[in-house]
């Protein structure tokens, strides 16, 4: 089990909207939880190489984390407006995810708290809002604990 299906399991098993969970949203989460604990430990709960992509962070290493771990299933479902989705949800064949410390499920618990609340537009503008995005352009690395040293 890697780090980062430790963390996504975390947020399938304690996101309030598990409907909210797609990939997209979960990868984005997972960013939220890197740069927290950036921002805190001077270093990320993942070994995650985040990217600018096009719409902001994003890579593909949280679905194929999820792809390759027995503790999850995706869904192929539709969106509020009835687009398709990829949908991430815990398929019942939970293991332990003790490769999380107390310090770790604190942020993860923060980012949940924090983002919970938000509908899809001001998730996507909070997450656009953090300092790697704002200072960084398109297609570029972005080394979180770096942009933490800034802040």
């Amino acid at each position: 089990m890697s780090k980062i299906a430790d963390v996504a399991a975390y947020f399938c098993k304690h996101y309030p909207h598990k409907s909210e969970l797609s990939k997209t949203r979960l990868t984005k989460l997972v960013y939220l939880a890197d740069w927290e604990a950036a921002k805190r430990k001077g270093r990320q709960v993942t070994d995650i190489e985040w990217y600018f992509h096009n719409f902001g962070p994003y890579v593909d290493d949280v679905i194929e984390a999820v792809q390759e771990d027995p503790r999850f299933e995706i869904i192929q479902a539709l969106n509020y407006y009835g687009e398709p989705k990829v949908e991430v949800r815990l398929s019942g064949k939970e293991a332990a995810s003790g490769g999380l410390d107390n310090e770790e499920i604190n942020i993860l618990d923060s980012v949940i708290e924090t983002t919970s609340p938000m509908y899809w537009d001001s998730f996507i503008k909070h997450v656009y809002s953090t300092t790697p995005i704002e200072k960084s352009d398109r297609y570029a690395q972005l080394n979180l604990a770096q942009f933490a040293k800034t802040e």
